[in-house]
């Protein structure tokens, strides 16, 4: 068989239903998330297999797994439903104008007030546009826009992936937030620059941090300034929920390192002092950013969603990053 004639025989359907099969590592759960019954699905693939030539799937105990020819079907096969995708999406464009459907992924606390205040803005400007969004971790979101299954993912950029084209939103200091009382016994001064009163970080050296888990971006970059300054602090605490570990300063029980914004999300009893530290307010920043695949199509609408994120996610003009 020719190269042409796989080509030609070859459908969108068939890209997918592998694709599902390889995610599920099952007949059965593909079959429910695709809504057809398994012997169908069973009877499609051994098909498929014929009209290839070659196997796609083995079997591993219960689980099934993708053949090398498989993994070299589905790798190029996702390429084209890329290219389908972006087909419809400039079509779309082209045929609707300003309705649609936008597909927004967000990190769990940059949700909080961002999303509320985005989905609203955006509806009032494109009342016909339907917009689906979903709450991830930042590496998940990088993945889903990768297998186009979202348009635009709006995260905090740690590291750099080729892939993936970065508009950045806002950059936000790294800063600590500490109790009143802690504040009140730090040599802080005011600095030129400083958003907020300068403490040298390295007389903290003992005292004690509320860390974040090692796979999290604050707990990232906690390290490498710990590691800049040659200091290694106790640890108070170690937790995932970054509002916990902030009201947990607030009320004297460590100090905590992240970007400034998160103390904008939270309405606190008692609300914790920031404190600016380093050679600048931008040297230990962390870029908010709106991530799109660079090899999808970036259509109008999800172009309009980036420059409306600029324009309210600011500390000047968002109402909760008041000072």
């Amino acid at each position: 068989m020719s190269e042409s004639d796989y080509c030609a025989r070859l459908e969108f359907r068939d890209v997918e239903y592998v694709a599902t099969i390889a995610d599920e590592h099952s007949f059965s759960r593909a079959a429910e998330k695709l809504h057809v019954t398994q012997p169908a699905l069973s009877i499609y693939i051994r098909n498929l297999e014929k009209r290839l030539e070659l196997p796609l799937f083995s079997r591993v105990g219960k689980k099934i797994f993708l053949t090398f020819a498989g993994q070299c079907f589905l790798d190029n096969g996702k390429q084209m439903l890329l290219l389908r995708d972006n087909i419809q999406r400039q079509l779309n464009d082209i045929k609707l104008n300003q309705s649609g459907l936008l597909r927004i992924g967000f990190t769990p606390t940059r949700g909080i007030f961002f999303l509320p205040v985005m989905l609203n803005a955006f509806r009032e400007r494109y009342p016909k546009v339907k917009i689906s969004y979903y709450e991830r971790a930042a590496q998940q979101l990088e993945t889903m826009l990768l297998r186009g299954e979202l348009d635009i993912a709006f995260f905090n950029q740690y590291s750099v992936n080729s892939k993936i084209t970065y508009h950045e939103i806002i950059s936000d200091p790294t800063v600590l937030f500490v109790s009143a009382e802690l504040a009140d016994k730090l040599r802080t001064r005011r600095r030129k620059d400083f958003g907020h009163p300068w403490v040298d970080l390295k007389e903290l050296a003992e005292t004690p941090f509320i860390r974040n888990y090692p796979e999290q971006n604050t707990e990232r970059m906690a390290q490498i300034i710990f590691r800049d300054y040659n200091i290694m602090p106790p640890v108070a605490a170690q937790i995932g929920n970054q509002l916990t570990a902030l009201n947990l300063a607030a009320y004297g029980y460590g100090v905590y390192m992240a970007v400034e914004y998160f103390v904008y999300n939270v309405y606190f009893d008692i609300r914790p002092v920031i404190l600016s530290f380093g050679q600048s307010q931008s040297q230990y920043a962390l870029r908010f950013v709106a991530a799109t695949a660079s090899e999808a199509y970036c259509s109008t609408l999800a172009k309009e969603f980036i420059a409306l994120a600029r324009e309210k996610y600011t500390y000047k003009e968002y109402p909760h990053f008041s000072a």
